[in-house]
Order: C-alpha cells, then sequence, then structure tokens
C-alpha cells in the first residue's frame, strides 16, 4: 500500500510546467498558420497558389520566426506558478505589437507592397482572437489540473506573525496555483494550532518527511543562529528557500524578487535554468547539438577510437562509471576506456604520469576525446551538452562534506563540458583549496547561464582541444 501511495504522490507532483513553454510554442506556431491559411481562403484565394509565390512564402517564414523572437524577448512563453490572467494577456498583446512592427519593417525592406492591407487586418484579427482563446485556455486548464491536485508543492512558513498569515491566506485562497501549506514554524509553538514546532534543527526531519519544496522565511529571523545551517540545509536537499521581507527599503542586491499578490517575496539564489523556456531552450539545443554530433562525427570516429583501444590493452572499449547527476541522482556515465583495468578505477583520480593510463588513453585525454560516448547521456536526457562535469559518486560524498555548498553543483544536468573546465579547473584535485574553485565557478555558471554563454563555453572548449591543456591527464 506504501508503495502505492508513494507513486500516486510522485504523480500528483509531476512537474508538467516545464513542458508549458514548448506547448505554448507550438500551440502559438500552430495558430498562425491556421490564421495564415484562413485569411488566404477568405480572400478568395488557395494555399498552393500563394505558397507559389515566393514573396508569400518568405512572408509566411518571417513570420513564424519573428513571433518567436518576439516571445522570447518578450518572455511570453515563460509559464509561473505567480502569473495572473491580466499579466498573460498583457505578455500576449506586447508580443504582437512587436510582431507588427516586425513586420510592417520587412515590408518596407522587402518592398512587399502589394500585400493587401485587408489581408493582414484579416490575419492579425484571426491570430488574435485564437491566441486569447489558446492562452487562457492553456491557464485555466492548468489551474483546473492543480486544484484536483496534481502538480502541487508542499510549502512551510517560518515566523507566526501578519505576513506570514497573509501569505498562507493568499496560498489557501488560490488554489489553482497549486500550493499545499504544511504548517509554521515559530519560536513558540504552543501559540497557535496551526504552528507545527520550534525553528531549531529538529524540524528537519519534518521537511524530509514531507517533501517540502519551498520554505518561506520571515525576515526577523534572519538573524537567528539556526538560520545559515536551514539555507544549506535546504540547498543541500534540493529545497528552494524563499524570503517574506516584513520591512520596507530592504536591500535586495542579487537576490530574486517576484509578488505573490501584493507580498513581496525574496528568492536566496538566481537560477535561469528553473525559467522553464530558459530550460527548453537548452533541452532543445543539447538535443540538436549531441546529435549532429554523435551523427556527423560519431558515426565515423567511434569505430577508429575503439580499433585502436583495442589494438593497445586489454580489456573494453567503454569504461561505464556511476557518477552523480541532477538532483544528486546517480547515473551510468560513458566515456572510452584509457586506462588498463584495475581495481582503483571508482575511487582513485588520475594523476600526472599515471602509470594506469594507455598510450592510447593519454592521447584521448589530452584531446578530450575520450568524454564523446557522453553525448549518449545527453541523448538520454541524463547530461547536458555543458554543465558542470559529473563527479565520482565517492568524491561526491566526500567533498559534500568538508566543501560548504557544494551540493549546489547538482541543481543542473552535468555536462559533457562545462565554465569550469574551460577555465582550466580540469583534471586532478589533489587538495580542498582546487575543489573549491571548481565548485565556485561551477556555482558561478548555474547563477549567471545564458544560452551566449553556453556556446562560448564549447568554443573555449574546441580551443583547448586543439591547443592542449597543462592538467589534461
Amino acid at each position: 500500500m506504501s508503495i502505492l501511495k508513494q507513486i500516486s504522490s510522485k504523480i500528483a507532483k509531476l512537474r508538467i510546467s516545464r513542458f508549458i513553454p514548448l506547448m505554448l510554442v507550438l500551440g502559438d506556431l500552430g495558430l498562425l498558420v491556421s490564421a495564415f491559411l484562413l485569411a488566404i481562403s477568405l480572400k478568395g484565394n488557395t494555399p498552393a497558389s500563394v505558397f507559389a509565390t515566393p514573396v508569400y512564402f518568405w512572408f509566411f517564414v518571417f513570420s513564424l520566426v519573428s513571433w518567436l523572437a518576439c516571445g522570447i524577448v518578450v518572455k511570453s512563453f515563460t509559464v509561473k506558478r505567480i502569473k495572473s490572467l491580466d499579466r498573460i494577456s498583457k505578455d500576449t498583446i506586447e508580443t504582437l505589437l512587436y510582431h507588427i512592427f516586425l513586420i510592417s519593417v520587412y515590408i518596407v525592406a522587402t518592398e512587399a507592397y502589394f500585400i493587401p492591407r485587408d489581408y493582414l487586418l484579416t490575419f492579425y484579427s484571426i491570430f488574435l482572437l485564437g491566441l486569447f482563446i489558446w492562452r487562457t485556455g492553456v491557464y485555466l486548464l492548468l489551474g483546473y489540473f492543480r486544484k484536483q491536485g496534481f502538480n502541487f508543492r508542499n510549502v512551510i512558513i517560518i515566523g507566526y506573525n501578519p505576513y506570514g498569515l497573509s501569505l498562507k491566506q493568499y496560498f489557501e485562497g488560490n488554489p489553482e496555483l497549486g500550493y499545499r501549506f504544511k504548517g509554521f514554524f515559530d519560536h513558540q509553538p504552543h501559540r497557535n494550532g496551526s504552528i507545527i514546532g520550534k525553528f531549531q534543527r529538529n524540524m528537519e526531519e519534518f521537511l524530509k518527511l514531507e517533501g517540502i519544496d519551498e520554505i518561506y522565511v520571515c525576515q526577523s529571523y534572519l538573524k537567528h543562529r539556526y538560520f545559515r545551517h536551514l539555507v544549506r540545509f535546504a540547498e543541500n536537499h534540493f529545497m528552494k528557500i524563499k524570503l517574506l521581507p516584513d520591512v520596507k527599503g530592504l536591500v535586495f542586491d542579487d537576490l530574486e524578487l517576484e509578488f505573490y499578490s501584493n507580498l513581496p517575496i525574496v528568492s536566496f539564489r538566481r537560477e535561469p535554468l528553473q525559467n522553464e523556456l530558459n530550460a527548453a531552450v537548452k533541452r532543445i539545443f543539447d538535443f540538436a547539438f549531441a546529435g549532429v554530433v554523435m551523427l556527423g562525427i560519431c558515426s565515423w570516429l567511434f569505430p577508429l577510437i575503439a580499433l585502436a583501444i583495442k589494438l593497445d590493452s586489454r580489456g573494453p572499449v567503454f569504461f561505464i562509471q556511476r557518477r552523480s547527476g541532477k538532483a544528486g541522482k546517480d547515473f551510468y556515465c560513458f566515456k572510452f576506456r584509457t586506462m588498463i583495468v584495475n581495481q582503483e578505477a571508482d575511487t582513485l583520480q588520475a594523476t600526472k604520469n599515471d602509470k594506469r593510463i594507455t598510450r592510447v588513453g593519454r592521447f584521448l585525454r589530452e584531446t578530450n576525446l575520450d568524454e564523446l560516448p557522453q553525448f549518449i547521456n545527453v541523448l538520454l536526457g541524463e547530461m547536458s551538452v555543458v554543465g558542470p562535469r559529473p563527479h565520482m559518486v565517492k568524491h561526491t560524498e566526500e567533498y559534500s562534506k568538508l566543501i560548504a555548498n557544494y551540493m549546489l553543483r547538482h541543481l543542473i544536468k552535468p555536462g559533457v563540458t562545462g565554465l569550469a573546465q574551460a577555465k582550466g579547473y580540469r583534471g586532478e584535485t589533489s587538495d580542498k583549496f582546487s575543489m573549491r574553485n571548481r565548485v565556485r565557478v561551477d556555482i558561478l555558471y548555474i547563477e549567471r547561464w545564458t544560452f551566449i554563454l553556453d556556446l562560448k563555453i564549447i568554443g573555449l572548449t574546441l580551443v583547448n582541444m586543439l591547443k592542449g591543456q597543462d592538467n589534461a591527464y
């Protein structure tokens, strides 16, 4: 029975929000195509005759591409729990206005003045009506889905005061947001029946047992001696911790501010990849890039490397090792075997002049070609092209106890390459200082991620592959 409960709980907590941006993109493009074809039909033409005209064909292509660009700029494909229907309507109208502007520029630039104005008016009227129906429908459907008990988040509030009570009422008064309030923690648990217990170390067991996703902390608790430990505990267990400020004029610096109705909420760490659109862009790029590499390079290079490994030493072609992935979950990481078969492969890092490394293996390590099989992990969804490098499970267990914030590098998928690796933090980490620097750069990447940064890291990696690195052994 307990197994069935666990399965039903996992289904209920399924993060369907991550698929909404892609659904919005596909839905918008489908509407744009439909509006285009319907407008053509209403003007007495057939799609075949219109698409046979190059000017109309390229106008259609530009309409699709520019709508995607406008949506990304305005962030109208972004879905947040705390996003009102008014905000969605404003984003939709703003995106449409940008699109109309770009289409006008395109018509002037290409001198496509013969495209009838009444056709454009018909096209945009149909498209706008369809957009509002579509976007509103998605918003209401998602709210209904959450009201039925799916896609929820378990939350607690630390601090029984007017601000905490207002937030509790907001959660309970808006079930379509999918928040399940589990109770308060306070200095004086006897004051009220909804206060679960004291704000102290023994609350950690409750957080784990109840599967808490988000912790909201009233500002007056920031100076509490236990607060720093709570932040570390929450981040190591992949719980979001957010600040509920109770004074005006708070200096936010690098904190991220959101508003739940009129209540200001502060997140303690910026994570651009928590944005569903950013995550979707990264996933699409990962799949496309890995597919191109596997088909265009690995299809002919793998057999050559495999032959060289077999001729050089006895043993399998691939080295498959358990490594730590996103949210600390283990996965089997693929590499080309670069060492002789040995008993210490899963526990001992490679060192300079390591006698275990084969002749072919040394070349593969110096050129990073030993990492190529990890594009298989990318296609399986276990890794990303760019991200913190995955460490051996044994090292994760060791360094998580020695280095503060070490587990933060597991907030996202590990990468075939990464910022730390591109900057030279690769190879052996013989001391805690070296690992601390690597972790610092990994966290910087997580907090400052952009798609352009990923492209820069890939470029730096290619340069390093060609010129080599001193600590690549």
